[in-house]
């Protein structure tokens, strides 16, 4: 990978200081990064910009992971309270496939059995979690759709909603 930097301006203001961070061997195509961050000619200041960058896309990856996987935009509830409950549930279920399964060694096994039940014609995803959580699905799927809806459960039936965590 190699990577550097030039100064430059935009036509409509000349006077803001910009600096184009030019990264090759990160894909097909040159990176370029625009920043009002200072630059020099310093590998460390260099590496930080592309790394602070490179963090960002990784946190934007991960809330499209959380939203697409367990399809938050289409839960439905009815109080904030059981909003925050849902959320705790689906980060931590989040925390399970990215931590625990990603960085525990012992585990690995258990992960390429959760990737393998996803049934993946084409493969692995390149962001692993997408396989982790079909897998999960998969899994769980095959206990049905749980003891209160298999034995009539009613939406009216609803015991009070008690805090999960307190925040």
């Amino acid at each position: 990978m190699e990577f550097g930097y030039l100064p430059v301006c935009l036509p409509e203001y000349p006077k803001i200081q910009l600096y184009l961070v030019v990264v090759k061997g990160f894909g097909a195509e040159p990176m370029m990064l625009l920043t009002t961050e200072p630059m020099r000619k310093n590998r460390e200041v260099l590496w930080w910009a592309v790394s602070a960058y490179v963090t960002r896309w990784r946190i934007e990856e991960t809330i499209r992971f959380i939203k697409q996987s367990y399809q938050i935009e289409d839960v439905r509830v009815l109080t904030y309270e059981r909003l925050k409950n849902l959320m705790s549930l689906v980060f931590a279920c989040f925390f399970f496939a990215a931590l625990w399964l990603g960085l525990k060694a012992k585990l690995g096994i258990l992960s390429l059995h959760v990737m393998s039940a996803a049934k993946c014609i084409f493969g692995f995803a390149d962001f692993a979690y997408y396989t982790l959580a079909k897998g999960i699905k998969e899994i769980l799927m095959r206990f049905g759709k749980g003891p209160l809806l298999r034995k009539g459960y009613q939406a009216t039936d609803q015991p009070a909603q008690m805090n999960l965590f307190n925040f």
